[in-house]
């Protein structure tokens, strides 16, 4: 059976000791990348948090200079393909994926799931780590309240989920394979339809996380949900970021250490500090059509946005929120540190 990601970045973190010498020594540090292939999208979210405003797309050269970058320069770990936009409207969605994988680079893969076809479905159980389909409905009455569309849309996108399942059993692929859905008050109601539904269509894993800012309690459902949790279907959450939900202090460090090891890399080109702030240009680190990702890294501008970042701006519980908690600790004054 597949592995589940335990979403355990606080631990995650310090497994890099390579490359906290880096961050500690202002060098090299990037261990994941978020990439934005395309702005373009087939769905309509009320709530969506993604880039409409620019209809672009990254060119399969684009693509090729940042992976060999990330790859001979940085000895990244791994690629998050999200957006942005829907990744899988890219015309060079498998091209793309193959040649990620060809340079050692892992890849996990977000997606609404609606434009999955065999073709890409094949390159994504050859290539992936991980693939989550943002479902975020279990009937077609909560996927319209969620994604904006109709019935025949989430039948389809059930049907690809089942289509995808299939075809990784096929291949032989061990490839973490689920459903996600983010709760707030407005989705409560609808959690136990959608685990029972992503149950039905054989995902290995489906989990809640939080819509951003929204602190509803769900535990009630989710305790609810885990009973239908078998040997081959995990009932998870982002549970690192629920238990926190009642905390006083609720970001108990000054500065985001996480920008160092893991950024966004927008569908135009350009890298910011991380993918909560997609396209605000206070955030901005470089643009890779006029520097190399290595001269925007050891840029002035990257230690002047990190010197600034206004977590007034900032979500709680972010995607770097766990490996800030970590690294507080290391930069905090210790007294008599000698003697353990």
């Amino acid at each position: 059976m597949a592995t589940v990601n335990k979403f355990n970045a606080s631990e995650k973190i310090l497994k890099y000791v390579k490359e906290m010498d880096y961050f500690f020594n202002s060098h090299k540090t990037l261990i994941s990348v978020e990439l934005d292939l395309t702005n373009l999208c087939n769905n309509r979210c009320p709530l969506c948090t993604g880039i409409k405003d620019k209809k672009v797309s990254l060119t399969f050269e684009q693509v090729r200079k940042l992976v060999d970058e990330l790859a001979d320069v940085f000895n990244a770990k791994s690629i998050i393909i999200s957006g942005g936009g829907e990744p899988l409207l890219h015309k060079d969605f498998v091209k793309i994926v193959y040649y990620i994988k060809s340079k050692g680079i892992d890849i996990g893969l977000n997606s609404n799931g609606l434009a999955l076809n065999e073709e890409n479905s094949r390159a994504i159980a050859d290539c992936c780590s991980y693939f989550r389909i943002s479902l975020d409905a279990g009937t077609p009455e909560m996927y319209r309240k969620t994604h904006g569309m109709d019935k025949e849309a989430f039948e389809k996108v059930l049907g690809n989920i089942r289509m995808f399942n299939n075809i990784r059993k096929k291949l032989g692929s061990d490839i973490s394979f689920g459903t996600g859905y983010l709760t707030s008050e407005g989705t409560r109601s609808g959690i136990l339809d959608f685990f029972a539904t992503s149950k039905k269509c054989g995902v290995d894993f489906a989990q809640l996380r939080p819509f951003t800012n929204d602190l509803t309690n769900v535990d009630k459902e989710f305790r609810g949900a885990k009973k239908l949790e078998d040997k081959n279907f995990k009932v998870v959450s982002s549970e690192h970021k629920y238990s926190r939900f009642g905390d006083d202090d609720k970001r108990p460090y000054k500065k985001c250490w996480g920008m160092f090891f893991n950024t966004v890399v927008t569908a135009d080109f350009r890298v910011f500090a991380c993918l909560h702030h997609r396209q605000n240009e206070k955030y901005l680190l470089g643009d890779l059509k006029k520097n190399s990702l290595r001269e925007i890294w050891q840029s002035a501008k990257m230690r002047e946005v990190f010197g600034k970042i206004d977590f007034t701006d900032c979500p709680y519980f972010c995607r770097n929120d766990e490996i800030n908690r970590s690294l507080e600790l290391v930069n905090r004054p210790v007294n008599h540190v000698k003697f353990l």
